[in-house]
């Protein structure tokens, strides 16, 4: 059994991999020079690392050359923009770094631009001198307290579980929605169907945004769910831009349909530098590095470790990508 990887692994990783799967041949190729890495990779059986996205890429370029190959696994968390038709001509599992992987650090971004805003940091910092009154209750913009609201995650999934137990220990009641309704995990009060968004939207003083980025969420969260959205309740997305229609939000917080956002992810990216957006005291906008994490690596390759075990037994495999879902 072959293994093509992208990036070479460290002993401690090689050490791992052995024990998983002792006859495993493993591979190293640059991806900016495929046509000398031709033959390893009608010979691959697992491909791993990172890849370019879109039809025509470079990853479009594997996966054809791959013909032998049966698993994939991405080191991103979002597959959106590696998607392309050659996934689809033969089966193929995909696995992403989603869930366990991205979860934590995802969970913490959001957190920490919901304290910021809730303490008013954004403002703080862009102060020049010391003003307590700019930040007295009487003011626009003033500290609140999160504890005894309502946090409601449209996307629940492993991120969102992951916030959910951050939240809990604030004092946050958690409700979620998703595709289909089901049992909540831990701290999640109900998880309802995307049926509900509009009820979820009505109840919540924080919304987060978790979902993918898909032809089905592409520019969904627009005028109609801002305005659902209680006047004095609060935005974070740490999941893709796209799923937010621009126009409409840029609306939304410069006319006060509600209080404010936190967002690490734009519907354009890079956000335009003229946009007011980038100077109000009730918004912040960080440049899409939920993601970065130096402890991020370790636990994917923690996942896909596990997962070569079970691909060897012929097991199901963690972090499988819906490919019709397109997560």
């Amino acid at each position: 059994m072959k293994l093509v990887s992208t990036r070479p692994f460290s002993p401690a990783v090689l050490e791992c991999l052995n024990a998983q799967a002792p006859e495993l041949e493993i591979v190293t190729i640059e991806v900016n020079n495929l046509d000398a890495h031709r033959a390893d990779l009608a010979s691959a059986d697992i491909l791993y690392g990172s890849f370019g996205g879109g039809s025509g890429s470079v990853f479009a370029q594997v996966v054809s050359a791959a013909q032998r190959v049966r698993w994939i696994h991405t080191t991103s968390a979002g597959v959106d923009e590696i998607l392309c038709p050659e996934l689809y001509e033969r089966p193929l599992i995909l696995t992403c770094g989603k869930g366990h992987a991205v979860g934590p650090l995802l969970a913490e971004h959001a957190m920490a631009l919901m304290l910021s805003l809730s303490r008013c940091l954004v403002q703080a910092a862009r102060t020049d001198h010391w003003d307590r009154e700019g930040f007295s209750t009487s003011s626009p913009h003033h500290p609140f307290e999160i504890g005894g609201l309502t946090m409601g995650i449209v996307g629940l999934g492993g991120v969102g579980a992951e916030l959910a137990r951050r939240a809990a220990a604030f004092d946050l009641r958690v409700i979620g929605v998703r595709k289909h309704a089901g049992p909540p995990p831990a701290h999640v009060e109900a998880i309802w169907g995307v049926e509900e968004l509009p009820r979820l939207l009505a109840e919540s003083d924080i919304v987060v945004l978790l979902l993918p980025n898909t032809p089905e969420t592409a520019g969904s969260f627009g005028e109609a769910e801002l305005r659902t959205m209680k006047s004095n309740a609060w935005l974070i997305n740490v999941g893709r831009g796209q799923v937010v229609d621009g126009p409409a939000l840029e609306r939304a917080l410069i006319e006060g349909w509600i209080a404010g956002a936190g967002l690490d992810v734009m519907p354009e990216e890079p956000w335009p530098a003229e946009s007011p957006l980038w100077r109000m005291n009730n918004v912040l906008i960080t440049p899409h590095i939920a993601g970065n994490s130096s402890q991020r690596a370790g636990r994917d390759m923690q996942v896909f470790c596990e997962n070569v075990g079970r691909f060897v037994r012929g097991e199901p495999l963690a972090s499988v990508v819906d490919l019709q879902a397109g997560y």
